[in-house]
Formats: structure tokens, sequence, C-alpha cells
């Protein structure tokens, strides 16, 4: 039996319709992966404010990343009044009980940089707590362009330094993700990389930050979301959800969030129009140990620190306090 020209002409065309398929599936992964830093990050160098411009004494850092970016960061030291309060519960006096303060690592959101994050400094100072804010590579005067992998290797470049730097407690460091920076912060706590994270480095492999190291004192988490893909489905976001899947970013925190065992504490604004409230409280009920939960009724996802900043501040201290 033979077939007809008519049957040779449709396969000919399902070949074709399949072929023109594929090409497109193709270009748009491919799009997707070169733009995807630029739809992913919004890098900002201007610095807002500075130490300087608020009174608040400050160390310049620069540190090198794993993968040879050299990435900047303040170091901000506690106040001698807050420290003498932060160090002992009766203020330092004859008899009292002292003991290593915390020290604070503070990753920020996407849209801005460390010279946004200073209303932060003042109350940590104030309050007896060293800080160190840190950029990552594109913001700031950081180098490099930014990536998921490559704001990993940053945090897990800071953690190193805090550890590293004398006069810290190694075993009292407790980081604080806002947004993008939670999931930063997620990935320091569950000590580690997951799959997904590796790019190949430019230097030679030193562990992951979490390795033969003092477990983190604490993780906070300030409007922050499960993982990026769940972040556009849920806030509606459905052709970038769509182009997403093509994509490598995932930010999954909530893969994370079962490895982590240091105590934690999730804040979220119940009006969050970027990273939808049911996000943070999911990430929450991931969490595997000790855990708080805290909602700022009102609240958005900027706002919280300009707007909320007792009840947000009040949170974080409790929260310090209670990890003695």
């Amino acid at each position: 039996m033979s077939w007809s020209a008519s049957a040779f002409a449709v396969v000919r065309t399902a070949l074709a319709a399949g072929g023109i398929v594929v090409a497109v599936v193709l270009s748009l992964k491919i799009a997707v992966l070169v733009l995807e830093s630029r739809l992913a990050f919004y890098p900002v160098r201007t610095y807002f404010e500075t130490p300087v411009a608020v009174g608040l004494p400050s160390e310049d850092v620069f540190l090198l990343t794993e993968d040879g970016v050299r990435i900047h960061a303040w170091f901000i030291q506690a106040g001698t009044a807050g420290r003498r309060d932060a160090r002992s519960p009766t203020g330092g006096g004859p008899g009292s009980i002292t003991r290593p303060r915390v020290t604070l690592l503070f990753f920020h959101g996407n849209a801005e940089n460390i010279g946004g994050c200073l209303d932060v400094a003042v109350l940590t100072r104030a309050a007896g707590y060293d800080l160190l804010l840190v950029d990552y590579r594109g913001y700031g005067q950081s180098e490099g362009q930014p990536s998921e992998a490559g704001l990993y290797r940053d945090g897990e470049a800071a953690l190193r330094y805090l550890r590293e730097r004398p006069g810290i407690d190694a075993s009292r460091i407790v980081v604080w993700g806002r947004s993008i920076g939670a999931a930063v912060a997620t990935h320091l706590a569950a000590a580690g990389h997951a799959a997904g994270d590796d790019e190949p480095a430019a230097r030679p492999h030193r562990p992951p930050a979490g390795a033969d190291s003092p477990a983190l004192a604490g993780v906070i988490l300030e409007s922050a979301f499960t993982s990026a893909p769940e972040l556009l489905r849920t806030g509606g976001h459905w052709i970038l959800y769509v182009a997403s899947r093509a994509g490598s970013y995932r930010f999954d925190s909530a893969e994370r969030m079962d490895r982590v065992s240091a105590p934690v504490l999730v804040i979220h604004g119940t009006d969050d129009e970027i990273a939808p409230f049911v996000l943070g409280r999911r990430l929450y009920d991931l969490a595997p140990g000790r855990k708080e939960f805290v909602a700022i009724q009102g609240g958005g996802h900027n706002d919280l620190m300009p707007r909320h900043a007792d009840e947000l501040w009040g949170a974080v201290q409790r929260f310090l306090n209670g990890l003695d």
C-alpha cells in the first residue's frame, strides 16, 4: 500500500509545525535566560544616605566572594550605652551576669542598597547590637552583576567575614533578610547549597558558609516569599510566571526551610502588595523548629520600617532577647 501525495503533505506540514513549536520554545528559553538578570534584579548604585550623613560611626568593608567578586559592606558597631545594656540584664553592675552581644547580618531588598537601610542601623546601634549591612554584587559600591547564585555567594562571604572578625562571637550571629534578602538569609540558615545553587567558581572551592561553623543564633525573615515562581503566580503575574518556568532563578526558600534549625522570626504585612501575606505565612509553617510569626496589620511590602517601625522593631527585640 502506498501513501498518497496528500498524506505526505500532511506529514510534512505536521513536522514543520512541530519544528516551529520547538524553535519557538527554544527561542523563548534562550531569551528568558539572556534577559533573566535584567527582569529579576533592580540594582541601585547611588546611596540615598550614608552613615556619615546620619551621624553613624561606620567602617567600610570590602569582601572577596568565592567566585572572586569584590563586594562592599558597612560595619556599624554597637553604641557604648546600648552595648552595656545588651550584655548584661542589670546594665553591667556588680554581680551582673554578662553575655556576648548579638551581631546582626542584614540583607536588603531588591530595588535598594545599604544606603536605604540606615534606619535599621540607628536602631541596632542604640540597642547594643553590632551590624553588618551588605550590598549584593552590582549594588552600591559592589562589583559584578547580580544573579541568584551570586547573591548566595555574597551572603556566604559576609557571614564568613563576621565569623572570622575579632570581637565577634560566631555563635551569636543572627541573619536578617528583607524580601529577596530573606531568600539569602534562608540559604545561609539552611547551612549549605541546595541543588541548582552552584555556578562554576573562579577561585578554589572553600566549604559553604555553614560547614564546620557554629550554627546561626537566629533568622529574621521580613516580607519574605516561598519561591520566585510562586510569588509571580500568587501575585497574578501570569506572563512573568510562564516566562520564569523557562528560566533558572528560583529563590526557593520553601525547599530549604526544613533544613533551618535556628529559631526563626517571620514578619509580614497583611497588605503586602508584592509578596502576598499568604506566602510569608506558608514559609513560617514550613519552619521545623522554634519560630514566631508577626503579622503587621495594614503593612505593605516597603513600608514596614517607615510606617510600622515600633511594631517591627519591637518584634525584633523580643525575638533577640528571647534567644538567651
